[in-house]
């Protein structure tokens, strides 16, 4: 079993809520929460591959 954590996925994941959210003109709170969800994703993505290249 791969234990892979596929970033790209859960990225494009939060994008198109993102999409979704902005298209049906839903509460802007929701969008503030998915923001934050990105920035977690991405800093969790830099974080893992600092650690694969040893840093």
């Amino acid at each position: 079993m791969d234990n892979t954590i596929n970033y790209h996925k859960i990225i494009d994941a939060i994008n198109q809520s993102m999409d979704i959210i902005k298209n049906e003109q839903i509460e802007s709170s929701v969008l503030a929460e998915l923001l934050e969800a990105q920035q977690s994703v991405q800093q969790a993505m830099s974080y893992s591959l600092s650690k694969d290249n040893g840093y």
